[in-house]
């Protein structure tokens, strides 16, 4: 790249070519635009706005907390017989009637309208079963319940266990 410099002088001209350096020039633009960019960058965050956590005396208390759910209904299906309830020391046992092979369906189903009515928004059951109980009366205790409104069932099972959570025979009555 040349340019042509005017000496000022009589009637000769000399024309000078010069080459000029543009890299430093392109560096320092560089630089510069680097740095509007990182200022702006800075000046957004600055602007973020920040709420305080403390409420102001005049405010509203906040609302009570609700209170807990109650803890699910639980029917435990045993070889002697059912267990139902929502905690270990207020369940209730159902012996096996007579014959020794039928349960007591109906009482139940009974006792599970009895608790739908008193926590009408409750809709969970748990079914557990002891190991050698027929699956079919699992089947009837689920039928029973979904029956009542019990609509999300959940099932366990395994071996009956001493010191479990769930009562065993001589439990709570």
């Amino acid at each position: 790249m040349g340019a042509s410099v005017d000496t000022g002088g009589g009637g000769r001209t000399k024309n000078l070519n010069a080459d000029l350096n543009l890299v430093p020039f392109i560096d320092l633009l560089s630089v510069c635009i680097t740095f509007l960019l990182a200022t702006a960058v800075w000046t957004q965050i600055d602007i973020v706005k920040v709420d305080q956590a403390i409420a102001p005396p005049d405010a509203n208390p906040p609302p009570p907390p609700d209170p807990p759910p109650p803890p699910p209904l639980t029917i435990h299906i045993r070889a002697d017989g059912l267990w139902m309830g929502r905690k270990v020391e207020e369940g209730k046992n159902y012996p096996k009637s007579g014959d020794e092979e039928s349960y007591d369906w109906t009482t139940l189903e009974t006792d599970l309208n009895t608790d739908h009515t008193t926590y009408p928004d409750e809709t969970q059951a748990v079914i557990v079963t002891d190991d050698g109980v027929k699956y079919e009366n699992m089947i009837h205790a689920l039928d029973v319940t979904r029956k009542v409104g019990y609509d999300k069932t959940l099932l366990g099972g395994g071996p009956a266990q001493n010191g479990s959570a769930l009562p065993s025979a001589g439990g709570a009555h």
